[in-house]
């Protein structure tokens, strides 16, 4: 797919009339809305204007090595996700923005103190999520340090990619570029799994769909376009994954048993501390063999319920749908189908379903 500067000139007027109209939402939604809303309105018209035709920049010849070797992945990715994943066929990452710093967004995720449920904040369009994300980070931490005065458990954390659910034509961003190929094949599949299917309000379920889709896409890619030791390498690199998420959810639960005990304050923060360290002590252990120690700048910054959060939101719902593809065969087709029925499902049954791993269900 390759823009002409026609199109390029449509779409960019498409873009902004349909931010002129989002302006005018949020005017009557109230001075607070108007205030959080503003800095992403701007925030994505930079991404517009900045965004520029990969296969025009191919063309230069000024293109630094680097660039052109990681831009030619990139189009080569997508052609596999259209033609092998059957992930949307629109003009998402056909084009390119440098945005001259190393993350596009920062998320913030904020949890009570003796909690470790996700506060959620709700927004035109894409309904509620499990966390809020600022363009300037100057504006997250002001925001951040606000709620821990409130007495909120927070982590904030750099995202390098994000999607507009198809609402605009995502670029890939010099953000995503500083990765390997395997993690920018994983990111772009993920971002191109929430624009094909998205559910209101249901976080944990999109975050776990899209990153199940990233591992069923990076696998498939290795198979046709890695020598075995990468492939290896990945297999491996999963393998601690899992291991590094079953020990957060293992004191996920162990925290929630503290939270729900009836003890006091004093009692509380003193387990809940000791937890924490508990919970340090034995990554270590864990991990004391890997050749590459993944999670180790993870332990390095304080551990608190926001920041075991912000993990079981990504992927508390993704060995569960992993098992589903394989009971479906490994066929993506029918895997679409079925998660297609489950977005038709509240979200109690869809949840009680992928609790239960069943391919036959009723909602």
């Amino acid at each position: 797919m390759i823009y002409s500067n026609n199109d390029m000139i449509r779409q960019q007027l498409h873009h902004y009339r349909t931010i002129i109209c989002c302006i005018f939402a949020l005017i009557l939604s109230g001075c607070a809305s108007v205030n959080y809303y503003s800095q992403s309105i701007y925030g994505q018209v930079e991404i517009i204007k900045k965004r520029q035709d990969i296969n025009t920049l191919l063309n230069k010849d000024e293109l630094p090595d680097r660039l052109r070797k990681k831009l030619n992945t990139v189009k080569a990715l997508r052609r596999f996700s259209i033609k092998q994943l059957g992930l949307p066929d629109n003009n998402s990452y056909f084009a390119y923005a440098d945005l001259g710093r190393d993350y596009v967004i920062w998320n913030i995720f904020a949890t009570e103190e003796f909690s470790l449920r996700p506060k959620t904040w709700c927004y035109l369009v894409v309904g509620c999520l499990d966390y809020r994300g600022y363009f300037a980070e100057s504006e997250a931490r002001q925001y951040a340090n606000i709620l821990k005065e409130n007495g909120h458990d927070v982590y904030l954390g750099g995202v390098a990619a994000y999607s507009t659910l198809g609402w605009f034509d995502d670029p890939v961003l010099n953000t995503m570029l500083r990765w390997s190929d395997i993690r920018l094949a994983a990111v772009i599949f993920h971002e191109l799994a929430h624009q094909q299917l998205y559910i209101k309000h249901d976080t944990e379920f999109n975050e776990a769909y899209a990153d199940a889709i990233a591992h069923i896409g990076v696998l498939k890619w290795l198979k046709q376009n890695a020598e075995q030791p990468e492939y290896d390498a990945y297999i491996n690199a999963q393998a601690q994954d899992e291991q590094f998420i079953t020990l957060v959810m293992k004191y996920k639960a162990l925290l929630n048993g503290l939270y729900q005990s009836g003890e006091n304050d004093e009692s509380m923060r003193t387990g809940k501390k000791a937890l924490f360290s508990q919970m340090r002590d034995e990554y270590k252990l864990l991990s004391r063999n890997w050749a590459e120690d993944s999670y180790a700048g993870w332990f390095e910054t304080e551990i608190n319920n926001a920041k075991l959060a912000a993990i079981v939101t990504y992927r508390k719902y993704v060995p569960a749908l992993l098992d589903l593809y394989e009971k479906l065969d490994n066929d993506l087709n029918q895997f679409y189908g079925f998660v297609k029925l489950l977005a038709d499902c509240d979200q109690f049954q869809r949840r009680k379903t992928l609790e239960q791993r069943a391919i036959k269900f009723g909602c």
